[in-house]
């Protein structure tokens, strides 16, 4: 199975990556693209987010679930709808609509890597999240999660390749219960 785990930054995409592989170690992380950008030194760090640096990642990513479309076994932190969601926040900066944006332009190439996904698990800021962060600018992150759940919940981007696929489930809870939650689905998968 091809997973993705989705959601804004300090929500445990990372913890729940590293518990579930833990108790099923024939799976491998590819690591979000943010990282694998700095590693080969094609992105700066940067403390300000840009669309720029949105785009830079959106574009890995699509490229990362198509180089990896015929591997099984495999859990993604992060997917291009992650950086369709911080792309809507620098646009809104602007008043500029998602969809009258160099971001738009890029749905066909998102509806066909999202194809090779089986899964998306979205971890949502909810009541339930215990998972301990110290955040600098906490409306910000709320703002991204409101864009993911405008993805996720009501299709505002038309991202998605067809009803059904791949599926996606919502998560939250500690640590856990999360890992519980996803096993839960996948045995119900089989």
């Amino acid at each position: 199975m091809r997973i993705a785990v989705s959601g804004t930054h300090f929500i445990g995409k990372s913890a729940l990556i590293e518990d579930f592989i833990k108790k099923y170690p024939s799976y491998r992380c590819e690591i979000e693209s943010y990282y694998k950008l700095q590693d080969e030194e094609i992105m700066e760090l940067s403390l300000e987010p840009s669309l720029d640096t949105f785009l830079e990642q959106l574009d890995y990513s699509i490229n990362q679930l198509n180089d990896c479309a015929n591997e099984q076994n495999i859990i993604f932190d992060r997917c291009p709808v992650d950086f369709v969601a911080y792309a809507m926040c620098a646009l809104d900066q602007d008043s500029i609509d998602i969809n009258d944006s160099e971001v738009s332009e890029r749905f066909p190439e998102i509806k066909i890597a999202l194809n090779h996904l089986d899964l998306i698990v979205f971890l949502p800021i909810s009541k339930e999240n215990s998972i301990e962060y110290t955040e600098e600018n906490p409306a910000y992150r709320k703002a991204v999660d409101k864009n993911f759940k405008k993805i996720y919940r009501d299709d505002v981007c038309d991202i998605f390749p067809k009803y059904g696929h791949p599926k996606i489930i919502e998560i939250f809870g500690d640590r856990a219960e999360r890992v519980k939650k996803l096993e839960s689905f996948l045995i119900q998968e089989k």
